[in-house]
């Protein structure tokens, strides 16, 4: 496991010759994404974690962010360069109204990692924008120790490390969910029901 300086925070191992993050890069890897519309909330401790939280093979970094308030209408633009989403939404996000930043949210940037170099690469741009998402003691977890940790309940399906802290009270993991970010705690997770092809084909089954 990985620790970037002065302990800021703990890292899950992707590949032996990825150095550990630093401030200067993970503002680079900001930069690079969002310009002037956000920058680090360095009030946070830590303030940013590294993981391969989509499962690609590839170093990723979340980053806690506050909006630029003058630069507030630019994050809520309608076709922006990152992907907005609140984890804790039940089920599907509804569209209307169109979720959108304030300028008093903290949020948390998971920037995801480009072939070897991770989230370094100049070519690393794709981005969830996370309301709602952050707590405290946030660390980053390999799947396999979060699964034996919670042995014997029911859990999601865990492509790569989560973001381990505590939200409201309750400790929990923040994953990749095939499309988006989910909130999985253990002593209310619930199983979604079935949504695929043979889902489908056994609707129809039923009503025939």
């Amino acid at each position: 496991m990985q620790v970037a300086q002065q302990n800021e925070a703990a890292q899950p191992q992707v590949a032996s010759n990825i150095p550990p993050p630093d401030l200067n890069a993970v503002q680079d890897a900001v930069n690079r994404v969002f310009k002037d519309k956000a920058r680090i909330d360095m009030s946070r401790k830590p303030y940013f974690v590294a993981g391969d939280f989509n499962g690609d093979g590839s170093q990723d970094i979340a980053v806690v962010l506050q909006p630029t308030p003058e630069k507030l209408a630019d994050l809520n633009e309608e076709f922006p360069n990152w992907i907005l989403k609140n984890p804790f939404a039940p089920g599907a996000e509804s569209r209307v109204p169109r979720l959108r930043v304030a300028a008093h949210d903290s949020l948390l940037a998971v920037i995801h990692g480009y072939g070897t170099k991770g989230w370094r690469d100049p070519e690393a741009t794709q981005t969830f924008l996370l309301k709602n998402a952050i707590g405290s003691g946030m660390n980053a977890r390999d799947a396999k120790d979060v699964r034996k940790a919670n042995s014997g309940t029911k859990t999601p399906h865990l492509s790569g490390d989560v973001i381990s802290q505590v939200v409201n009270g309750s400790q929990g993991y923040l994953y990749f969910a095939d499309a988006t970010y989910s909130w999985y705690d253990p002593k209310t997770f619930q199983e979604q029901p079935e949504t695929g092809m043979a889902h489908l084909r056994a609707a129809k089954q039923i009503r025939r």
